[in-house]
Formats: structure tokens, sequence, C-alpha cells
């Protein structure tokens, strides 16, 4: 499902200039839309036919995309370009009906399916259709999903140009005088009044029809009946979604736990738990920054995560797991940091995705940004935004983290409400933190949390296995690296895997978390390389690898049958014995990793 943010949050500037960043953005009202998995006779092999029959079948039964609803939202759209056409007071007519907000949110909506929206509906659908009946990913079911999709969207594109364009025309010269009109002039209005009045009763009573139906089908489950697939359900969203738990995280070792009574007396905030990838991802966000030590700019991020409210105490405990990166539209300079508007749609999706796939409430909990070579501290701005990004209900959890990334260990402090909805300030601080320290924990505690369940074997199907090179547990991103490259016209070594050693009952595994061109990898180790060509010559890949040192095993595909063989290295030498091999259809990876996400 897509989540669809219809109040959108704008611009954070900070320090030099500050626009209106809305948080309440978001926990305010939207939408929720998405596809209803269908429920298909169970058989070995389903038709191209049936698949794409129950998907229409979804369409038209939607209130965004259905054609019915295309119908009367052009039918809506007509009454406004022809009341603008023969409204005396066309600009009144425009405030009064709120056509400019209304203009923009919609505009605002179609922009989001044809950039996203869309492709995430088809996507789930087809991993559902995959996991559900065996029905294999097909880039000609993805291709005609999404152009029906996208056909509609781009029709009511269509219908709201025109209505810009009606309203662009109206100008305040233009204004009529009643005292001037005769009465044909007025009849004319009348019958028009009218019109819309009547228009407008038989919309409300269309819509209530809708509903009543929609009612009639949905059974106890919040699902739809056999035989009547949906691709929307709509329903007003609020703060409080899932439900609030930190159960899991407390004793996990990827979290590292601060207690706040260590750098301020008096937090609402009584425990911060944050995650090991969280934090690499803001060291490595700033590692950026810092090959430029010469012009520092500001720079900082979005953290999204969980919160738990102790009312006995009225405190909070409190989880920084994700971050979410501005996009390319901020504007960062030398004191001075502006967001820009299109982190909104980021953080509404990382969101909705996070909330979907783990059934609890995940919220803004934390917002990171630094002071390069001016110290920590939390200046008037940054209260400001403080204000503006805390949660309506609930404030008090919000946390804010400042650094100076010009110091030698990279200097953090943290800062949180106190009791009072003041906010600590630094010369409360008992302690500072050190993001390098941090960071040095981070990579040592995630590359003990390594899930085999999560990560493909490839070597699990040899017939024999190096103790040195037991296994290369291959990540879901390294399967969709390798797809991207093998798209290419490349041959030979393509790519270099990245990644670290395993220790595992006395053998050794390798986990490949990207394959990648680039010379080296933040938080990864060079451990492979990957290769492609027609057929597995042992002596070209001895030729590729020869100026590589580190190699534990190289991933070879063939174009010439599809197949991904991994060959271990035994004391820098390549092993030459395939019963040693391991091997699988590249297609077949890329199918367990949509199944696995």
């Amino acid at each position: 499902m897509c989540l669809l943010f219809l109040c959108l949050m704008g611009n954070i500037a900070m320090h030099a200039q500050y626009g209106d960043y809305i948080q309440d953005a978001v926990y305010s009202e939207g939408y929720v839309v998405g596809l209803q998995k269908p429920r298909l006779p169970e058989k070995a092999k389903i038709d191209a036919d049936v698949i794409m029959d129950a998907f229409k079948s979804g369409v038209e039964a939607s209130g965004y995309f259905s054609e019915s609803s295309m119908r009367l939202f052009k039918s809506q759209i007509d009454v406004h370009i022809e009341c603008l056409r023969n409204w005396s007071d066309k600009e009144s007519y425009i405030a009064d009906r709120h056509l400019n907000e209304f203009l923009k949110n919609e505009l605002d909506t179609t922009t989001y399916y044809k950039q996203i929206g869309n492709h995430i509906i088809v996507t789930e659908y087809l991993d559902y259709m995959g996991s559900r009946y065996g029905v294999a990913y097909s880039d000609l079911y993805y291709d005609q999903m999404k152009a029906l999709l996208d056909s509609r969207v781009v029709e009511r594109e269509k219908y709201l140009n025109g209505l810009g364009l009606a309203m662009e025309q109206v100008s305040t010269k233009s204004a009529w005088d009643f005292s001037k009109l005769d009465n044909i002039g007025i009849i004319n209005i009348c019958i028009i009044v009218v019109v819309l009045i009547l228009l407008i009763v038989w919309m409300v009573y269309a819509q209530r029809g809708r509903k009543k139906r929609k009612q009639l089908v949905l059974q106890g489950d919040g699902r739809l009946s056999a035989g009547e697939p949906a691709i929307v359900v709509r329903r007003k969203t609020t703060s409080i979604l899932k439900r609030q738990s930190l159960e899991d995280v407390v004793d996990d070792k990827n979290y590292m736990q601060i207690e706040c009574a260590e750098f301020c007396d008096d937090s609402a905030v009584r425990r911060i738990y944050i995650k090991n990838t969280c934090v690499k991802d803001i060291y490595n966000m700033y590692a950026e920054d810092l090959r430029n030590p010469g012009n520092p700019k500001e720079d900082g991020c979005m953290v999204l995560g969980r919160w738990v409210y102790d009312d006995q105490s009225d405190e909070y405990y409190v989880s920084l797991e994700h971050i979410v990166r501005p996009g390319d539209d901020a504007v960062f300079q030398e004191y001075e940091l502006n967001f820009g508007g299109k982190i909104k749609l980021k953080v509404a999706e990382m969101l909705r995705k996070l909330r979907r796939e783990s059934d609890l409430q995940y919220d803004l909990t934390c917002w990171v940004h630094s002071h390069p070579g001016l110290g920590v501290f939390f200046s008037n701005s940054d209260s400001n935004v403080q204000m503006q990004l805390k949660h309506p209900t609930h404030p008090k959890f919000l946390t804010a983290i400042v650094i100076d990334i010009l110091t030698p260990q990279q200097e953090m402090g943290i800062f949180t409400f106190r009791h009072d909805m003041s906010i600590n300030s630094k010369g409360d601080l008992k302690k500072m933190y050190s993001l390098e320290e941090l960071y040095k924990w981070a990579v040592e505690s995630d590359r003990y949390s390594f899930k085999p369940e999560d990560h493909y074997n490839i070597l699990g199907n040899a017939e024999n296995r190096l103790a040195s090179c037991y296994g290369v547990e291959l990540s879901n991103g390294s399967i969709i690296d390798m797809g991207s490259l093998t798209m290419g016209m490349e041959t030979g070594l393509v790519g270099r895997a990245y990644g670290f050693a395993y220790r595992n009952m006395g053998k050794t595994e390798y986990v490949v978390n990207a394959i990648s061109k680039t010379d080296s990898m933040p938080d990864n180790d060079l451990i492979g390389g990957f290769l492609i060509g027609t057929h597995c010559s042992i002596p070209t890949i001895r030729k590729y690898i020869a100026n590589y040192v580190g190699f534990k095993f190289v991933l070879f595909y063939s174009t010439s049958d599809g197949m991904l063989t991994a060959i271990p290295l035994n004391n820098d030498n390549l092993c030459v014995d395939e019963k040693y091999y391991g091997e699988e259809k590249l297609e077949n990876l890329k199918i367990w990793t949509r199944r696995k996400r």
C-alpha cells in the first residue's frame, strides 16, 4: 500500500533561514491506498489472462482509478470551469472553494502516483501473486499493469490542467458588475447555480451509495470477499495507527542503550535505543562532508523510530532506527541548512513502509544536524525547529542530536524536552558523546548480528565445502546489484563484492552486502569479485583477478545460460575442483529477493 499524505510538509531552514515545516503532515489525516489480495482458484498454474483480469477488476473497484470515479472527477472539474466562465466575481469563487489548494494537492497526488505510487501498487500485487500462486515475475505483467494505472493518472492530470488554465485566465479586472446585468444575465446565473446544486447533491448521494456497496462486500477481517478483488480501500488515519512497543529492542545487541540521566538531570525521555545501522548511516552521511573540510557545510537528516510512554513517571522510551536524507531540493550552505520540500514525500513513504511491514507505530523520533567548527549547542533557531517538529499529542519524546564534525572525535550532544516542555541547553549537558566511538561500536555489533535466514548461501548446494570459505551469503541488495550489472554490455570483472567475514563453528563464511564498481565501500571489506562471460573459464578468471589482493571467492555469471557460479579461493589460489562450486540461476535469486521483501 502507498501512504498518501495530503497535508504536505514544507521546508526546514535553519540558522540563516527558516521555512515552515509542519510536523502535522506526518501525523495528520490522510488516505491509505493499496491493492487487496485477490482470491483466485487454486491450481498449479494461473493463466496470464486471469492475472490481468483480476488486476483490472481491482482497478474498476477503485475509488481513484476506476472509470466511474474518473467520470465523477471530470464532471466536478467541468462544473468549476463552467462557473469560472460565467461567475460574476471569479476571484471570490476561487477563494471560497479553495480551488488553488485543491489544484495543488491533486497535482501533487498525480505526481506521487507517476513517480512512486503506481510502481508500489504493481510490485506489491506481483509479489503477492508470486508468493501465493507461484506466478513468476514478468516485466510484461508489470508494464501492462503500470501502463493502465499511469493512463488513469494522466487522464486526471489532463482535467486538472484544464482547470488550471481556466483559473489562470481569471483577472481581477474581469469581475462583473451586477448592477449592469440585464434580466437575461441574472436568469443565466440562477440556472447555473441550480445546476451546480443539483450536481453536488447527486455527487453526495453517489458517494454514499459507493460507501454502502463497499460495506456490503467487506468481511469481518477487513478483506474483500472471494471474487471481489479491489485495488483501493480508503480509511482515515490517526496519530496512533499501530501498536506501541519496544519489547524487541530492549535486549537486542544491535541497539545501544543511552540513559538520558547520563547527560541531563531533567529529561522527559528516560532512555534512548539507537540502532547500529542508524549510527552508521549518520556517520557515513558526514563522512561525505569531511571530504571538503576547508569549506564545511551544515548537513542533517530526519530519524524514524518508535516510542513508549510511561504514564506513571511521565517519561518516554525512544528508539532511533532509520534515517531519511533530504531530497535534491535541499540547500546546504555554510551555517545554513534547508531540508527542502521533497523530504516530506520520503518521510511519508518510509513511515508507510515501516508501519506496514512491522505492524508497529513508527514516527519521527529525532532530527540530526551539524555545527561544523562551531561547537555543540542548541540555538534559539534549533529550538524553534524542535517545537515545530514535535508530535501533536505526545510532544516530549522528540530528540535532537547536534554534531561538530570538525572535532577529532566528532563531538555529539543530545537534546531533549524537559518535563516542563522547555529544552535542555548546552549548559545542562553533563556528558558529550563521540560519533566516532559510536560508529566503531556500530560496525562491530552489526557484524555480530548476521542472520542466515535473511541471506542466500550460494555455496550451500556445493558437494564439498572449504572451512576457509564455507559459505558465500548473498544479501538482497547484492543480488539486486548483480542483476543491474548484467543489464549492461560489459564482460570480465565488472564489480567487486563488499561485506565481511563471519566465523561460525570454526568455519568462515563471507557475508556479501553489496556488489559495486567502486574501489571501496564504508563499513565493508573487499571480499570477492563479480565477473560476466559466456562460459566459466578458470584461466580467464585468473587473468581478470590477478591484480586484486584479498579476494576470498569470485561470482561468475554466464550470459549463455543465466547461471551464477560461486568459486572459492584457497590460500589466494582459485579452486579448480568443481565439487567446491555452488551455483544458482540469477533469475531464481531475483525471485527469492522479492519474496523476502
